[in-house]
């Protein structure tokens, strides 16, 4: 598996990928099926470079994450999705640290971001809960790792 920055073309099967790979949490199954809108993939991401992609030999993805840039010394985990059949494989926990060197990179002091049941995944990589949100379907955390 390598990591690599996402193609212009990818944007709709990252968006199928983001679909299945929320899917597989049962808290947010029916919201996300009464409102397909929830899942949409931006193609800005890709064409600002925010999104990297990890593959495998032959240039399959299995996962992604979006790093959003901020002039405020904080970076944003927009998002990070792997493949259902690819997870617990340490895809999630290469893409985390994939986003932490760019952050590192682009001189961001922390990487947030809000989470719901993943957080035991996040907190496992680094990541202190900073304090409570609410996000369009439910309650979530806000979560911080210094890169």
């Amino acid at each position: 598996m390598r990591i690599r920055n996402a193609r212009q073309q990818e944007a709709n099967a990252l968006e199928a990928l983001q679909r299945r790979s929320s899917d597989v949490w049962q808290e947010y199954r029916e919201q996300l099926a009464a409102h397909p809108d929830a899942i949409e993939f931006p193609q800005h991401f890709i064409d600002r470079g925010w999104t990297r992609v990890a593959v495998l030999g032959d240039n399959t993805p299995v996962g992604f994450s979006v790093v959003i840039p901020s002039e405020a010394g904080a970076h944003e985990l927009d998002g990070l999705f792997v493949e259902p059949d690819h997870m617990r494989r340490g895809i999630g926990r290469s893409l985390v640290e994939d986003a932490c060197q760019r952050a590192r990179n682009d001189g961001a002091h922390r990487l947030e971001v809000t989470v719901g049941p993943a957080q035991a995944f996040y907190e496992k990589l680094g990541f202190d809960v900073v304090g409570a949100v609410q996000t369009r379907f439910a309650p979530a955390v806000r979560m911080r790792r210094y890169p």
